[in-house]
């Protein structure tokens, strides 16, 4: 089984910072592999968040997709060394998403909570977090060992009742 990782430090402070900002840009950076001439290989490597005080955050899903990193990012560059090592056959697809529908719903809308799932004092897995926005829309962003970053809506799921003993009256 892989070692779990963890977000740094500077990780969890940076992300905890997001608390009141709002996301107004949103581009995914998908790693393109065109050696299969029958089917090219696409996977999120890095997501960038733009927002609205002109700041911005790019996630990856670390080199084996070994959980999400925030890293700086130049497009421009990583993409001449790609094409370089790889002959061309690998390359890098910038888009900007937000008339995704996920990403439509929370534009100009801030950021009110980034959940991380906590193990032990500082030890917080970097497999997923969940961005919650003040329209209570929720996006969890989590990590596929074959398709790197995964951006997907979250729902909190309705606590489970295992019996009627402590179930809350009208």
């Amino acid at each position: 089984m892989d070692k779990i990782q963890k977000f740094t430090k500077d990780e969890v402070s940076t992300l905890q910072a997001l608390a009141g900002v709002a996301i107004n840009d949103v581009i995914y950076h998908i790693w393109s592999n065109t050696s299969n001439e029958q089917e090219e290989f696409q996977c999120l490597d890095w997501l960038e968040l733009r927002f609205d005080d002109k700041t911005r955050l790019t996630f990856t899903a670390g080199e084996e997709s070994d959980g999400i990193k925030i890293v700086s990012f130049d497009p421009v560059e990583e993409r001449k060394k790609l094409l370089e090592q790889f002959d061309g056959k690998i390359d890098i697809k910038s888009f900007r998403v937000v008339r995704m529908e996920i990403w439509a719903e929370i534009l100009n809308q801030k950021i009110s909570n980034v959940k991380l799932t906590k193990i032990k004092e500082d030890f917080y897995p970097n497999d997923e977090m969940i961005l919650v926005f003040e329209n209570e829309n929720q996006i969890k962003i989590c990590i596929s060992h074959e398709d790197g970053l995964v951006v997907e809506e979250f729902e909190d799921e309705p606590p489970v009742i295992n019996s009627l003993d402590d179930y809350p009256e009208e």
